[in-house]
């Protein structure tokens, strides 16, 4: 995330980075100690053969400690013209063992988009200062994961900008802009240009708790 701030270890231990040949290509979320949640659009039909799942860093010009994969299973509706239903799940051959670096994110138990009060997008990619559906910067990518305040908007205000949005899809803005209230339930982020994969995690009230609400879905 280009404009955002550096994350320190063990700030956000279930961001992960799937990587093809030792290079990252997508973001990810550890939700168990054999489950990674990501995008689906981050595949081809199959598990690609080289395919690591590097765990419990933040700066990926580091060595990091590499798990392999398993099986990996994608949404049976994920429509790669829409990216709906754009969700993925990789097995991994053998459990992580969790640290102070390595934990899983918790999972939603509501829907209602009000209840989130404190939300984080993180990557390693560029992303934008302003409305994160519309406008993105070019930054050079970062080996340091990187995160941003975010706040989730109205399917309204996103249909406003993008009116062929498809259903299950919600938008996020950062701190500098004005989201707006009310709205239903909704499943992903779009953010072009994002780190695709990685999660969008939320907390409420005063909990110490993060639940992934959603995950990047770019274009």
């Amino acid at each position: 995330i280009g404009t955002g701030t550096d994350v320190t270890p063990g700030e956000f231990p279930w961001h992960v980075s799937i990587q093809s040949r030792g290079k990252h290509i997508c973001g990810g979320t550890i939700i168990s100690a054999l489950w990674i949640l990501t995008a689906a659009h981050c595949f081809a039909d199959e598990l690609p053969p080289d395919l690591t799942v590097a765990v419990g860093g933040v700066n990926l010009s580091l060595p990091l400690e590499e798990c392999n994969p398993d099986s990996l299973i994608l949404h049976e509706e994920f429509n790669r013209t829409s990216l709906q239903n754009d969700i993925a799940l990789i097995l991994l051959s053998s459990p992580i063992e969790f640290s102070t670096e390595k934990i899983p994110v918790c999972l939603p138990f509501v829907c209602d988009r009000d209840t989130w009060q404190y939300c984080w997008a993180s990557g390693w990619e560029s992303t934008s200062a302003a409305l994160l559906i519309l406008l993105f910067s070019f930054a050079a990518a970062s080996p340091v994961l990187k995160k941003t305040r975010v706040k989730l908007i109205s399917r309204k205000k996103c249909l406003e900008h993008i009116p062929h949005l498809v259903g299950g899809i919600m938008c996020a803005e950062t701190e500098q802009g004005e989201g707006e209230g009310g709205g239903g339930a909704v499943t992903f982020l779009l953010l072009p240009q994002v780190d695709s994969g990685g999660p969008l995690v939320c907390s409420y009230w005063d909990t110490m708790k993060w639940f992934q609400v959603g995950i990047v879905s770019g274009g």
